[in-house]
């Protein structure tokens, strides 16, 4: 053949060369980071760049190219409970985004879906997308359906017992300091019937990585504005939460406000409610059962509950509360016995503050 022909004639032109010329290679290795990418398929699914026989040996599925062709964007989806292997993988229910459970009989069922660690993993991060809702609570305790995260580590705890309800848009960070499995999700379902969908995203995140939360973080924001919503928002909150919500502290910034994202309506989801009051609370005397905390607010006890949101105890008129220091952040504090109301919860933007002077 022509093409060989022409190898050859390379090859032994390259021999030929005197012993001092370069070296003469016919073939280069092409490497290349293997980053999430987004599916040509759905904009909205996310992969990993690697060459297309990695991800046909991972069992994954290409969706277009990256890394300037080289690569392929590589993207895995589970439904069958076991070993999660792969990097930025899928867990959905058969069928998704059908629902399923909410006809005929149903059975209770236990689902563990263990993702694989290793020295250089440091954390987990599950995204619940679009369409995530399970069973809701009987007074902010989940009886039925949950969801739990278990962990090998001897790092920090999750900050919650279980969850359930709606949970689409949510994310949690989950610490290993080496261990394997890393984490394990655990997606039990009741015999109620009801329809269910879930599409949860994993990641590993190493050591090194930009992406990694820092400690005790089970939720992380990045960007100078956000939306932060407690679990379950659409219905009630949760009992029996301890949970910090860290916000990457951007480049010039010094402070950030929090407050409600919308005005009171007295249409439920409210967008704060902790707490049956007919006022906004403050300091923890007024806040036992459930809070929210904004440290370095300004007040002595910066616990924060009631029907609203307000910088100052006992007011009726929403008001942002100002909070600094080296780690902006908000807590959420719930007892085992809170009995989280119909439409309690909390739905709240921060917006980080620029320094001045």
């Amino acid at each position: 053949m022509k093409v060989t022909a022409c190898l050859l004639l390379l090859a032994s032109t390259a021999m030929a060369k005197p012993r001092e010329a370069k070296a003469f290679s016919l073939f280069s290795v092409v490497t290349f980071p293997n980053d999430e990418c987004t599916t040509v398929m759905d904009p909205t699914m996310r992969g990993l760049c690697i060459t297309a026989e990695e991800c046909t040996d991972q069992g994954g599925t290409g969706s277009g190219n990256c890394a300037s062709g080289f690569g392929v964007c590589c993207f895995t989806t589970v439904t069958d409970a076991g070993t999660i292997t792969n990097n930025v993988t899928y867990i959905q229910n058969e069928g998704f985004p059908t629902a399923v459970l909410g006809t005929g009989t149903v059975t209770a069922a236990t689902r563990a879906f263990m993702v694989q660690g290793g020295a250089n993993i440091c954390q987990v991060r599950f995204d619940f997308e679009s369409a995530t809702v399970f069973e809701q609570p009987t007074a902010g305790a989940c009886a039925g359906d949950t969801i739990t995260v278990g962990q090998t580590s001897t790092t920090i705890g999750n900050g919650f017992t279980n969850l359930c309800g709606t949970l689409t848009g949510q994310h949690l960070y989950v610490e290993n300091d080496g261990a394997n499995p890393a984490a394990t999700l655990n997606v039990d379902t009741s015999a109620t019937v009801l329809a269910r969908t879930w599409k949860i995203l994993v990641r590993t995140i190493e050591c090194d990585s930009a992406a990694k939360a820092p400690g005790g973080c089970l939720q992380y924001f990045t960007g100078t504005s956000g939306n932060i919503l407690s679990f379950n928002s659409a219905n009630a909150l949760l009992d029996d939460l301890l949970y910090n919500v860290c916000i990457r502290r951007e480049a010039g910034m010094c402070s950030y406000t929090v407050r409600e994202a919308r005005s009171a309506t007295g249409a439920a989801p409210d967008a704060f409610l902790i707490e049956a009051d007919a006022a906004g609370r403050v300091g923890l005397a007024n806040c036992a059962e459930a809070h929210i905390v904004i440290p370095n607010s300004g007040v002595q006890s910066p616990e924060y509950c009631g029907s609203v949101l307000v910088n100052t105890d006992s007011d009726t008129t929403a008001s942002p509360v100002t909070g600094n220091g080296a780690q902006f952040q908000i807590r959420v504090v719930t007892t085992a016995t809170n009995a989280g109301a119909d439409g309690s919860g909390f739905d709240l933007l921060y917006a980080q503050v620029g320094c001045t002077g």
